[in-house]
């Protein structure tokens, strides 16, 4: 059964699109703070005992001019005092420091040094214990953010869209909702993580304090998200619960912890916890792993999602995490070791391509695709907008050509291509929707339907389904359009999301699909009618040939002067009987019965002159044949003999007939040849015997080839496949 328990109202892609807003106004947010507050306009490294040495100094500060690459400062005056600035790093990050009063320590330090630089002036002392005085700026340019800035916030993105794109197409289920929980932890952290990586020299404490707490609660976010995950996909684990209540519960207790500053941890107070989480995924990947060792489709899936999960999260460990918890220079920094993290995140996309992971297919790259061309033209939009709302003469001149003739053209374009309209043009596809239907038979007319509503609704995915659905009817409030099947006295479709996943099915959208249905009935009714008014003939025919013609015929054998008349005459009343058959769409041969048949009278025409290797392989007796195929088969076989008696040597004939593994029959006759060279004996070779041959195959799509092998002596063949119709063929649609 459909379950309707969806609350979600939105379509997919409209969700990611108000969610890409908000995730673009959270960065604006950030990129507002980061410039904020007093700036020097310096580059700066630490320089041990000489204290900070300047790199850059950009001539749009307040120190352009007044400090060169390579000066030193030493120290600033705070409250009269100098300040020494020996040993302080300003790229360090407080949760490096291994325990708690640690990290007081060096935000107190932070503390102090933002406190003097928020003053009116600000006195450095630089070099050799010169002092130098200046004013900061209040601002920060937004080209002096530094790339690590943009970078830390594009990996946030892609993390949460990736997790928010999964589970908007299946937010009722548990694996695409920790994907998405795991993508809001990242965003969280990086968002945390821009603000103190473009500080220029220290931040106020609160602030700082803040922001680590917060980065702290989006990677333990992230991370209980994929153990979570690990333990629930593809199976749930036993003791499941039990064991996401135990990991839950030491979340909050070492994040009370870490709050309320009680116990340090051995080794690293704040990057130990980080630490453990690796061994923990390892285990329940182990245990994953076990149950799926009769079930090789999901240990294929599980080994993406396992080696995504792991390589991702051990890379992130050994060039950062491990380093800095040993007291060891970090292999990489910071910057890349969230880059690392991310490819968890692109790997899941690709898993999702490759093994349908959380039972997506590829759709979900349509889905994609139609997602990002809509933000783009959005972007493009706002951009210009801003780029050319100068005054400047120029800039008009420019935006109006740029906008009116090049611009507004490739938008509307754009707009029309990627616009979720509910409207469904059905002058374009009802014409060839009826011929379709109505020229078609039956096996042929149901993947033309599947196809029309691929064409008017354009669903993510058309899939059919157990429950039996009487008219159509909208699901999960308007993810999915739900039709009778047809073909089937029960079962129905299922459309997933219209346009390309722009959009909820509405009530326009069933009237449409319900008006579809009613029409394919009655073009089934009037397909049916046509067919009975022919089988009506068909009968008619064939008593007419019975009765009258047969009838002549039986005459003529009784009454024949000669046994060769007699036997003419007989031949003419079979010939009869079988295109009598051949009207009869109710009458089935058997296979075997032909073969047989046929056997006999081919061993009456070769005579003692011939030698006969028969043989025949395969379920031949439970095979049955239609009319129109027997009558055909017979025909080939027998004008195939005539053939080999007009122009072949007397004295062998080979015969083989089996069924392949696609049941189809096949069937090799050869027979000995000295008339004609091999080149003349092609595919190509005239005649109105073999070109009936041909005749007569393709019309029970089957494949005929006549070749010469050569050799002492030299044979001609003729070789055949005829694919054999199914015995359940079934009515598209059931008339009412």
């Amino acid at each position: 059964m459909i379950s309707d328990t969806s609350r979600w109202r939105l379509a997919p892609l409209q969700t990611l699109l108000i969610a890409s807003f908000l995730l673009l106004a959270t960065i604006a947010l950030a990129t507002w703070l980061a410039t904020r507050g007093p700036w020097l306009g310096v580059k700066l490294i630490p320089a041990d005992t000489e204290g900070l040495q300047v790199t850059k100094v950009d001539q749009r500060g307040p120190l352009a001019g007044r400090l060169h690459p390579g000066d030193h400062i030493r120290a600033l005056i705070i409250h009269g005092r100098p300040f020494s600035l020996k040993g302080y790093d300003h790229h360090l990050q407080p949760h490096a420091e291994p325990t708690f009063q640690h990290y007081n320590t060096y935000l107190d330090v932070e503390n102090q040094i933002a406190q003097a630089l928020r003053a009116p002036t600000v006195t450095l002392i630089v070099n050799n214990d010169q002092p130098l005085t200046f004013e900061p700026a209040l601002h920060r340019p937004l080209s002096s953010l530094p790339w690590t800035f943009w970078l830390l916030h594009t990996y946030g993105l892609i993390a949460f869209l990736i997790g928010l794109s999964v589970w908007v197409f299946l937010p009722a289920n548990w694996p695409p909702r920790l994907l998405a929980i795991s993508g809001s932890g990242m965003f969280l952290a990086t968002w945390q993580h821009s603000l103190w990586e473009v500080r220029e020299l220290a931040l106020p404490a609160w602030q700082f304090d803040a922001l680590m707490r917060l980065n702290h609660i989006g990677v333990h976010l992230l991370l209980v998200a994929f153990l979570v995950l690990l333990i629930i996909y593809p199976k749930p684990l036993k003791h499941a619960s039990k064991l996401i209540f135990l990991i839950t519960t030491a979340v909050v207790l070492q994040q009370i912890n870490e709050n309320t500053q009680m116990l340090d941890l051995p080794l690293h107070s704040f990057y130990l916890p980080l630490v453990l989480y690796y061994p923990l995924g390892i285990t329940l990947v182990v245990s994953q792993w076990r149950r799926a060792r009769n079930n090789p489709l999901d240990r294929a899936a599980l080994r993406w999602v396992f080696l995504s999960i792991l390589i991702a999260m051990g890379a992130g460990l050994v060039v950062y995490f491990l380093p800095v918890a040993f007291k060891v220079s970090p292999i990489a920094n910071p910057a890349t070791m969230v880059g690392l993290v991310v490819t968890l995140y692109l790997g899941f996309a690709l898993g999702i391509l490759r093994y349908r992971l959380f039972q997506l297919e590829r759709w979900w790259f349509t889905a994609w695709a139609w997602f990002l061309g809509g933000l783009t033209v959005v972007l493009v939009d706002i951009l210009v907008i801003s780029a050319f709302g100068l005054n400047h003469a120029h800039a008009l001149a420019f935006s109006v050509i740029a906008v009116g003739w090049v611009y507004f053209p490739v938008r509307q374009w754009l707009w029309r291509r990627l616009a979720a309209s509910s409207e469904v043009n059905m002058e374009r596809h009802l014409p060839d929707f009826v011929e379709a239907l109505y020229s078609n038979p039956d096996d042929r007319a149901f993947p033309l339907w599947q196809e029309l509503l691929r064409k008017v609704f354009q669903p993510l995915s058309l899939d059919r389904i157990d429950e039996t659905i009487e008219k159509a009817r909208l699901a999960g409030n308007g993810s999915r359009l739900l039709l009778p099947s047809p073909g089937t006295p029960s079962g129905g479709l299922c459309l997933l999301y219209g346009q390309g996943g722009r959009r909820l099915f509405g009530k326009r959208d069933t009237e449409i699909a319900q008006a579809l249905v009613s029409t394919a009935k009655r073009i089934n009714n009037v397909r049916q009618a046509r067919e009975a008014g022919a089988i009506q003939e068909r009968q008619r025919i064939m008593r007419d040939l019975h009765d009258d013609v047969g009838g002549r015929l039986l005459t003529l054998i009784h009454t024949a002067p000669n046994e060769h008349n007699e036997e003419l005459a007989r031949n003419a009343l079979t010939a009869l009987r079988e295109a009598i058959h051949a009207l009869d769409h109710r009458h089935c041969y058997d296979l075997q019965a032909l073969l047989e048949d046929w056997y006999g009278d081919l061993r009456e025409r070769l005579g003692p002159r011939f030698d006969l290797n028969w043989s025949i392989s395969g379920d031949m007796d439970k095979t049955s044949l239609p009319p129109r195929h027997y009558i055909n088969l017979r025909r080939i076989l027998d004008e195939s003999v005539t053939n080999a008696l007009k122009h072949g040597v007397p004295n062998t004939l080979t015969f083989n007939a089996h069924l392949d593994q696609q049941g189809g029959l096949c069937l090799l006759l050869c027979n000995e040849v000295n008339r004609f060279s091999c080149s003349e004996w092609s595919d190509g070779l005239p005649g109105r015997g073999l070109s009936n041959m041909r005749t007569r195959i393709e019309e029970i799509s089957g494949e005929l080839s006549l070749y010469c092998v050569p050799g002492s002596p030299r044979q001609f063949c003729m070789e055949a496949r005829i694919p054999l119709p199914k015995a359940d063929a079934r009515y598209f649609i059931t008339a009412k």
